[in-house]
């Protein structure tokens, strides 16, 4: 069929065929606004003229309209319809003896339309990487078979697109990995997710098999609809991930909870930076930091290779809680072997990192756990627990076992209820000990309050509950039954000594209740006994600003704890020795354990002395032991000692005792 003959009067009629349908379709609205439809109308009655009813030319007619179309973002369904407009006026007006040529060869026409639509939005798509999620496996999978198809609709060799059944795909065994069980179970869409991926799949196989063969219209109709169940599958793993990200600890300790009532093969392990707290101690917070990365990264690598068996999620600090499900004792023992290696070669590249070690310990379960999911926690405990003194790693395989753990879960329970109620019915007792002048060490120049809780008929110092008392949240409760105790002996105390340090944690330094309290005491009760709070290097870093403001309101008088480890900056010393806020610096206890064999340990406690001399603050060294301690520490200008040479803590009784005794009334010595 010749090229048509349309007269004016036919594009003028067909124009307004098409102005009329725009004009009620709301999808057209976008486009009217940003190109005007004389402009559209034209590029149409142009596409017109130089139309040919001929099959072996509706490629390139196709290709012409659509690059059109295309070019102003108008949809795909808006020109389809107004090629059935001009369809149904050539046959009616122009040419209806010709109606079966044209009706075929608009037919063919559309359907080129849809491959141009088709190709064109396809070349549009960009894989977004959506940052964490990228390792994730379920992500991972999914996006790797969206790049399948899309290579394989660009590059039209749709037949190497893998049409496997739904069940067979990797993303459903995928499913079945720890990981993702362990996302889905918390939010319980597991279902859903098969539902939509199962969909998807079934439009995938219908695309397929209609690009194959060659009907490009309803193959672009079937990718819209991929589309959206792909946007909708990529959400739903989005939020699984997002969610169990945002409290993944818990998220972890919920799951592993559910699979212990499973009949399966489980084990738990702890992988715990064994000198974490020395290397908080004695480097910078940042090198803290690099080396709990490097252990995570290691750890990463090993997951990542054996997602189907484990997951796995950091603890607090330094550790690592890991679950392997259906995994053989060779293949964790395998799996720790390769993660030593890993981190071997890892360390061997970062020579800066101080040494460290990772301390391992893995237990199976045999049954459920007789405790509530809220405290499963307390087993990962109890594996950090059996990792103390030298053992390196621990392999608890045998039933026996987790009766063990049993018991220890109950006595540390027992524990746990022993120290709450002891809080709550006031059950502690104070303990002062000695700090006296370097120089001569029989005169006191302070002492320190120490708590105690009696248990049993013995007192039990307070390094081996107050870690539990933070975790349980009741250091404030235990910082005010200590206030309460000053008070209740405040006789005493003015008669021993005239000047005190406490112990006073950073949440209980915001309590404005208990600040009150204790500066009513020291203008009341206890005026004529100087107060002194002592604060960790770490908490006086994190309260700078509130230290400042308690020593301007109240002139409440500080002391750093725990000083030369490496965590104070020197400028927020300076600033708060300036300020007047801290008068006192306390050595740490681990530089007099070792400074007597180390050179770098003199070398920082003479430094430490020098500037304080610079900025006006008295040095205390804690933990003399020793008499060969006290003498060598002579010689580097500290002001004050305390330890077991200079004194051991005791209760106030038997210091009142003692002065009675040996017939001392002045509070200055013993």
């Amino acid at each position: 069929m010749e090229r048509l003959v349309l007269t004016d009067h036919d594009y003028s009629a067909i124009a307004e065929k098409i102005r009329a349908f725009h004009r009620y379709n709301p999808l057209l609205h976008h486009y009217k606004i940003r190109f005007g439809e004389k402009h559209i109308l034209e590029k149409i009655e142009q596409f017109i003229r130089t139309l040919e009813i001929d099959i072996a030319k509706a490629r390139s007619a196709a290709g012409r309209i659509s690059a059109l179309f295309i070019e102003h973002s108008i949809p795909f369904a808006i020109l389809i319809e107004d090629l059935e407009i001009i369809k149904d006026y050539l046959i009616t007006n122009v040419c209806p003896k010709e109606s079966d040529e044209i009706t075929e060869f608009f037919k063919i026409l559309k359907n080129y339309v849809g491959y141009f639509f088709l190709k064109h939005e396809v070349g549009e798509i960009k894989t977004v990487e959506i940052g964490y999620f990228n390792e994730k496996i379920l992500y991972n999978i999914h996006k790797k078979w969206e790049r399948w198809l899309i290579d394989s609709i660009m590059n039209e060799r749709m037949e190497d697109f893998p049409l496997m059944d739904t069940e067979a795909c990797p993303f459903i065994f995928a499913l079945e990995y720890p990981e993702s069980k362990m996302i889905c179970h918390e939010l319980n869409i597991c279902d859903y997710l098969k539902t939509t991926h199962a969909k998807l799949y079934e439009l995938a196989i219908t695309f397929a098999y209609l690009f194959i063969r060659h009907h490009y219209k309803s193959a672009y109709i079937v990718f819209q609809q991929i589309k959206e169940f792909n946007e909708k599958l990529l959400n739903l793993i989005s939020i699984l991930y997002f969610n169990a990200q945002i409290n993944r600890p818990q998220t972890f300790k919920n799951y592993l909870y559910s699979q212990t009532f499973e009949q399966k093969e489980l084990y738990i392990a702890i992988f715990d930076i064994h000198s974490m707290k020395e290397i908080n101690k004695f480097y910078a917070p940042k090198i803290a930091d690099k080396v709990i990365e490097l252990v995570e990264e290691t750890l990463k690598s090993v997951y990542l290779e054996n997602q189907g068996c484990m997951v796995y999620t950091r603890g607090t600090g330094g550790d690592f809680y890991i679950l392997f499900e259906n995994c053989s004792l060779e293949t964790i023992r395998g799996i720790e072997e390769h993660f030593d290696e890993i981190l071997k070669e890892r360390r061997a590249v970062s020579p800066m990192l101080p040494e460290f070690l990772v301390k391992k310990a893995f237990l199976r379960l045999h049954e459920p756990p007789i405790f509530e999911k809220d405290e499963i926690a307390v087993m990962f405990s109890y594996l950090k627990e059996s990792l103390r003194g030298e053992k390196k790693r621990r392999y608890m395989t045998d039933t026996g076992e987790q009766e063990k753990m049993r018991e220890w879960i109950s006595n540390h329970y027992a524990y746990m209820h022993m120290l709450k109620k002891a809080l709550d019915e006031g059950e502690i007792e104070i303990f002062l000990q000695p700090v006296s002048y370097m120089e001569r060490i029989d005169k006191i120049y302070a002492f320190e309050v120490l708590v105690r809780i009696e248990e049993k008929g013995r007192y039990i110092p307070a390094g081996a509950f107050i870690d539990l008392i933070i975790r349980m949240k009741m250091i404030s409760q235990l910082d005010h039954l200590v206030l309460q105790r000053i008070l209740h002996y405040r006789k005493e105390i003015h008669h021993i000594t005239g000047k005190l340090f406490i112990n006073v944690s950073a949440s209980t330094l915001q309590d404005e209740g208990y600040i009150d309290k204790l500066i009513d005491a020291i203008r009341g009760p206890m005026f004529g006994t100087e107060i002194i709070v002592e604060l960790t290097e770490q908490e006086l870093l994190e309260n700078l600003g509130r230290i400042i403001q308690l020593h301007r309101d109240y002139g409440l008088i500080f002391a750093i704890d725990d000083f030369g480890t490496g965590y104070s900056s020197l400028q927020t010393v300076i600033k708060l020795a300036e300020e007047g806020a801290v008068r006192y610096l306390k050595l740490d206890g681990s530089l007099t354990k070792s400074f007597e064999n180390s050179e770098s340990t003199q070398r920082i406690i003479r430094i430490v002395s020098k500037m304080s001399r610079s900025l006006g603050l008295e040095t205390i060294v804690e933990f003399v032991e020793t008499e060969n301690q006290h003498y060598e520490l002579l010689s580097y200008d500290i002001d004050y000692a305390q330890g077991y040479y200079i004194g051991r803590p005791g209760n106030i009784a038997d210091l009142t005792r003692g002065f009675e005794e040996r017939g001392l009334p002045n509070r200055d010595m013993l």
